[in-house]
């Protein structure tokens, strides 16, 4: 195991967690299909039946389609036929023509003969060959269906935070939350810096906490938009005569025509996501720094040393700058591909800079910025005294939440290598994104000073839940009839209601107003024309409605239980507009509220967290936490 005075993780990765975490995924699902009593060897001969039976669908299929397209070339010919003959026998019978009313005639004939054709010998061709393709689809069908109803019982088991204690079992220093809690942000906001998120134009739609080495850390994705300038296009055709005169006084005349073309430009929105890391450590709590990814893992040693040569070259301009100045301070690290590499050259404190970028420090980040073992340097790094930002490239597209839909296959050995591969690589998106921050010895020796949290909170949730939450609703929900874009919901507190909070949910968005507007230009008819330009003029919308959120805590096991059971007619009463996720009720407050009998049932229903409806899943379940161990304190460090 290695110590933090010689931490480099990045070789910690590839020597260690990569293939630990790949063993502890496939031991987890081996045990998950031991404690579902999925049957291995008949599931892969049912699989083995439906992919005979799928093959012989898609050659009946094939079939099918061939005589479908026979049927096409006959009623082509068919109609060439009956309209070859028509015109035939038009032209020739008023004139007399034998040639042309023969050959008329032997295309009616013809015709004749493809329609008799059509009706008999292809269409029961087709219909058989119809009939043949809709059994064999059928039995595949039913192969499948089989297949699934023996997955069944280890569906039934992929619960949302398998991820969370692969992670933790390969990785015990990592911790995640079940969610972004009141006492989290606190210390988040009060200690580190971290703010809440009051821009109309970003929502949040995501959030994942935990600590790493006790220090704490936010992911958060947000939907996001902003006006750019669009150019539209329009066109006018305009026509004018000219004249001229020939060598002998004769006028001629001369058409002219030419296309205008205009172009206007308005704002326009556009929308798109972003998720950031931020991290708090109180290592050099005074320092400010920030960098931008280079994408040195695609360059070749020559390139990259001539980006360094460059890169000096600046460095030392900089240097004498601030001393011509009077500035001073800035100086180089003394590691040139580093200085270069890693760039923070806005940094504002040089003792602490150097402070949390030792040699170690420069050398691990390094490698993680040349390797491309990961992602390479694909990752912005941004320091505000006590609190870190991480925005890589990769973590945009990472699926944060995991659907379980992917892993619900009918084939046991596809839905493994779907299993192990998926959470795989989410703990490579997970793990990189904090590398350049466990990069840092500083900051994995710095451990957080205790902190007094208030005993009372103004909310029960966090900002970034609640507007995740709204977010989990329909759109339409909440935004301004008139709506022709994207929504961005916020929201913000309104009271405290006992264990639930009532916050106004604001929804942005646009109505979208078809315009037209006239430009002049010049035609080569020399006079002005009015180019008409169609475009779209984008109004502001904005309407305010009230939502009311309830941290219950349990899972989403226990709220699929409650919806059949004990809170079934509080779930009715509320419709499809009711949502739970990680632990946390909400619905919109024009469907009602929670009344104080709902409140203590709520309480009382996830915190006794009754049997589930089927025993023996329970059981397995309980069986599969106690084979794998994933919830035994850990008794060592693994970084």
């Amino acid at each position: 195991m290695q110590t933090l005075d010689d931490f480099e993780p990045l070789e910690y990765y590839k020597k260690t967690l990569k293939d630990a975490f790949r063993g502890n995924a496939e031991k987890y699902f081996d045990a998950l299909v031991v404690r579902s009593g999925v049957d291995a060897a008949r599931n892969k001969e049912t699989v083995a039946r439906y992919d005979a039976a799928a093959a012989k669908a898609g050659a009946a299929e094939k079939k099918l389609a061939s005589g479908k397209v026979l049927r096409g070339f006959v009623v082509f010919f068919l109609i060439a036929a009956l309209i070859a003959g028509a015109v035939l026998l038009f032209l020739g019978v008023p004139e007399g023509d034998g040639l042309f009313i023969a050959l008329g005639a032997v295309c009616l004939a013809l015709a004749v003969l493809f329609f008799v054709l059509l009706l008999t010998g292809i269409k029961k061709m087709v219909a058989a060959r119809q009939k043949k393709y809709d059994a064999a689809a059928e039995k595949a069908r039913s192969v499948r269906d089989e297949a699934m109803s023996q997955m069944h019982p280890l569906h039934v088991l992929f619960r949302p935070g398998m991820g969370k204690e692969l992670i933790e079992q390969t990785v015990p220093d990592l911790r995640l939350d079940d969610y972004f809690d009141v006492r989290k942000y606190d210390l988040m906001s009060r200690k580190y810096g971290l703010s809440e998120n009051a821009d109309p134009d970003r929502s949040t739609v995501c959030v994942l906490s935990g600590t790493v080495d006790y220090s704490p850390f936010l992911y958060v994705r947000e939907f996001c938009t902003r006006l750019e300038q669009r150019t539209y296009t329009g066109s006018l055709v305009i026509h004018w005569v000219t004249y001229s005169y020939d060598s002998k006084g004769n006028r001629q005349t001369h058409h002219h025509s030419q296309t205008l073309t205009a172009r206007y430009t308005a704002p326009a929105p556009v929308y798109g996501y972003e998720t950031r890391l931020y991290y708090g450590n109180e290592a050099a709590p005074d320092l400010s720094f920030s960098r931008a990814p280079t994408h040195a893992e695609r360059l070749s040693e020559a390139e990259v040393e001539r980006m360094v040569k460059k890169g000096v070259k600046r460095i030392r301009e900089k240097m004498e700058d601030a001393v011509t100045e009077g500035r001073g301070g800035f100086t180089e690290m003394g590691d040139s591909e580093f200085d270069v590499l890693f760039g923070a050259l806005d940094r504002d404190n040089e003792v602490q800079f150097r402070v949390l970028f030792t040699p170690l420090a420069q050398k691990n980040m390094l490698a993680l910025i040349r390797s491309d073992e990961a992602y390479g340097d694909d990752f912005s790094f941004i320091k505000q005294k006590m609190l870190n930002c991480i925005r890589s490239e990769h973590a945009q597209t990472w699926q944060m939440e995991p659907d379980l839909s992917r892993f619900m296959s009918y084939d046991l050995e596809a839905c493994r290598t779907e299993f192990v591969t998926f959470y795989c690589e989410y703990f490579r998106a997970l793990y990189f994104d904090l590398a350049p921050l466990l990069a840092i010895p500083a900051y994995q020796l710095h451990k957080p000073r205790e902190f007094i949290y208030r005993d009372v909170y103004a909310s029960n949730c966090t900002s970034f839940e609640t507007e995740a939450m709204a977010n989990r609703f329909p759109a339409a929900l909440f935004a301004h009839p008139e709506t022709r874009t994207e929504t961005i919901l916020k929201t913000g507190f309104v009271q405290k209601d006992g264990k639930s909070d009532k916050v106004g949910v604001t929804a942005y968005s646009y109505n979208a107003v078809p315009r037209v507007a006239y430009i002049p230009m010049f035609g080569g008819d020399g006079l002005m024309h009015e180019v008409p330009v169609p475009w779209t003029e984008y109004l502001p919308l904005t309407r305010t409605s009230e939502m009311e959120v309830r941290p219950v805590g349990g899972t989403q096991e226990d709220y699929e239980r409650s919806r059949e059971g004990g809170l079934s007619d509080f779930v009715r009463r509320f419709a499809d507009d009711v949502r739970f996720h990680r632990g946390i009720f909400a619905f919109p407050v024009a469907q009602g509220h929670f009344t104080s009998e709902d409140d203590a049932r709520l309480g009382a229903f996830f915190k006794e967290a009754p049997a589930p409806a089927s025993e023996e899943v329970a059981e397995k379940l309980k069986e599969l936490d106690e084979a794998l161990g994933i919830h035994d304190a850990p008794d060592n460090k693994s970084i």
